[in-house]
């Protein structure tokens, strides 16, 4: 049977987790299946999940979130007008980022795959993939 979500709550007791990446977390309609099995649907609206929500279901059933890593790709800049040419056109894609000095961290999604292929063909530029937490800089995605 599958269970329907009726709230989310912090700091309580709860029985179950599931672990859930960053795309997973700002749907605002999932369902998913809990780390006991259980599966649940959830509608949150006007927000997204975060970190230790706890998820009450209708029978009072409780299912932690918990952040699992994703598929990121970092890029490395040598240079200052790279850097901003690569930052414009991730921007134009309206996708989530992590921006530091001459680096950016994205994560793996098919709208940003021309931009890392091409990236790969520069020289003044180091591709990394790896796994990990992704934690974009401020409020960014989100829709007009």
């Amino acid at each position: 049977m599958i269970k329907k979500i009726t709230s989310i709550k912090r700091d309580i007791e709860y029985s179950d987790s599931v672990e859930l990446d960053w795309f997973d977390m700002q749907k605002p309609n999932l369902s998913a299946i809990s780390n006991e099995g259980i599966e649940f649907i959830i509608k949150a609206k006007y927000t997204h999940l975060h970190e230790d929500d706890i998820l009450e279901c209708e029978d009072g059933y409780k299912i932690k979130i918990l952040k699992s890593e994703d598929t990121l790709f970092t890029l490395k800049f040598n240079d200052h007008m790279t850097f901003a040419r690569i930052a414009y056109e991730i921007g134009n894609r309206h996708q989530p980022v992590c921006i530091e000095d001459y680096k950016i961290t994205i994560l793996d999604d098919i709208s940003t795959f021309d931009i890392i292929k091409s990236c790969e063909l520069i020289d003044k530029v180091e591709v990394k993939k790896s796994r990990g937490i992704f934690k974009p800089n401020g409020n960014a995605h989100h829709s007009h």
